[in-house]
């Protein structure tokens, strides 16, 4: 059977007193990955906070069942909290050991030291990319204005839900937030000017910059993946709305697509930046294209139902929402099998809208709406996943438009 590898770090503290310092044992043994036992203690508000997240991050990325007793991977050991918290994991497989310290000043720091850690062992022991440590964008429709527009700010949060915070206070409605590559700015459109126009907001600070205002129509701003000076947007300057992509540095743009009598919208690059996925309705109804970048080539990739919007490319395909005789779910299409492909994610009778992929490539992030409540949830898109839930309530409150950072 083989061995698989915890890639930790090793972080000596100066100050961190070896006596007082509790132990994680973590032993991560086999190739069958499916059960985890988790017998970690905490004591103290951060060392009980550190606990509480870990068991949480490796319930909810989907690649172990949590079990007691014999599993193949075994997390061990106590962390403790008064004034700081101890952290002092050791890391074994057979015949080797290493140490790994951390100090925590709070339980706050605490809690992103279980992140670092959950996806250290998702990483290990599954090859996939974590989503502990990634977080969302969504937009907050706090209440109506008189002259019926939306009173709409930007805020951020960790994947579950905690530290939520507000990045814009002017009000005005937004539209489609996407996360730029770096994991620090946030692009979107925002009506704050009085009309569609872009802007990149620095999540730390909250400063807010403008991108694109060109005459007309400016939405949909979205950087490559693989070259952040690279954005695509639907900008309307020169007629009807087209799909473009602007070099950041020059403003140069360079127009992609062509339709006189259609409307393009909602771009998302894949995932080597050579493509580019967007929504058109040249054909009558809005439907998903793509099309090469380099040779502008374009090629209809939807064929059935009524609307196929808001797509969002990842590793496991195109996530979308599309109506098809029920109100709008959320389904994900293999771009090189086409219409034959489309696999559901939620039913027929629950409305989900603007879909977005977590970094692992298994979990999406959307907005459903039950009644007159709009509020986050996480779907699993594996075949036999989890069951979707909610990361946050949020009373009062229309949580929408969300996006995962990558």
């Amino acid at each position: 059977m083989r061995r698989c590898v915890v890639g930790l770090l090793v972080v000596a503290l100066a100050g961190l007193c070896p006596a007082a310092a509790p132990v994680i044992d973590v032993t991560v043994q086999g190739v069958a990955r499916q059960s985890l036992a988790l017998g970690a203690q905490g004591s103290g508000a951060g060392g009980e906070a550190f606990v509480r997240t870990l068991r949480n991050d490796l319930a909810r990325c989907g690649w172990y069942r949590l079990a007691s007793g014999a599993a193949q991977v075994r997390v061990g050991g106590a962390v403790s909290g008064a004034d700081g918290v101890a952290e002092r994991l050791t890391v074994e497989w057979p015949g080797r050991r290493f140490a790994w310290e951390r100090q925590a000043a709070d339980a706050a720091q605490a809690r992103r030291h279980a992140h670092e850690l959950a996806d250290a062992i998702v990483g290990a022991t599954t090859g996939e990319k974590g989503i502990a440590q990634s977080r969302l964008a969504l937009v907050a429709k706090s209440g109506t204005r008189r002259d019926g527009t939306a009173i709409e700010d930007l805020y951020v949060c960790d994947y579950d839900g905690h530290n939520l915070r507000r990045v814009t206070r002017d009000g005005a409605p937004i539209v489609g937030p996407r996360w730029a590559p770096n994991g620090r700015e946030v692009y979107f459109t925002s009506y704050r000017l009085g009309y569609p126009a872009v802007f990149v907001a620095d999540v730390a600070s909250g400063a807010v910059r403008k991108l694109a205002d060109f005459r007309g129509l400016s939405t949909g701003a979205v950087p490559s993946p693989t070259d952040p000076g690279r954005v695509a947007l639907i900008l309307s300057h020169q007629g009807n709305p087209e799909l473009y992509v602007m070099d950041v540095a020059t403003r140069r743009l360079t127009r992609l697509t062509e339709t006189k009598l259609a409307a393009e919208a909602s771009p998302c690059w894949s995932p080597d930046g050579r493509q580019i996925c967007y929504v058109s309705d040249r054909s009558g109804s809005p439907q998903l294209y793509v099309v090469d970048v380099a040779t502008k080539a374009t090629r209809r990739l939807t064929l059935r139902g009524g609307e196929n919007v808001q797509p969002d490319w990842g590793k496991g395909g195109i996530v979308f929402a599309t109506k098809r005789g029920a109100p709008y779910r959320i389904a994900v299409i293999d771009p090189a099998r086409g219409e034959e492909s489309v696999r559901f994610l939620t039913p027929m009778n629950d409305q989900y809208e603007s879909p977005s992929w977590a970094p692992d490539g298994r979990h999406v992030v959307a907005a459903r709406t039950q009644g007159r409540e709009t509020s986050v949830w996480v779907l699993d898109a594996a075949e036999r996943g989890d069951a979707p839930y909610k990361p946050f309530s949020g009373a009062g409150t229309q949580w929408q438009n969300p996006a995962w950072s990558k």
